[in-house]
């Protein structure tokens, strides 16, 4: 299950932790106001400041609009 929270103004965000040495991030985050990205760790992957893209390396957008098919998701993972 993703963990869903609500950090700040009534936004949802929930994250999807991978798992396995093989995975293309830590974990996944999605933002109703801007759709899929990744996540730069595992622990916490949603941050106090969910509603910024985090600075550095680990967070990139996956895909545009907040509802890309899932195929375009994958596709943007797989190397």
């Amino acid at each position: 299950m993703p963990d869903v929270q609500h950090p700040a103004e009534g936004h949802v965000v929930a994250a999807l932790v991978l798992d396995g040495d093989q995975a293309p991030a830590p974990a996944l985050v999605w933002d109703e106001r801007y759709g899929w990205r990744t996540a730069a760790s595992r622990r916490p992957p949603i941050t106090r400041r969910a509603v910024l893209l985090p600075e550095g390396d680990g967070g990139r957008y996956l895909a545009d609009g907040t509802t890309p098919p899932p195929g375009d998701v994958v596709a943007t993972l797989t190397p």
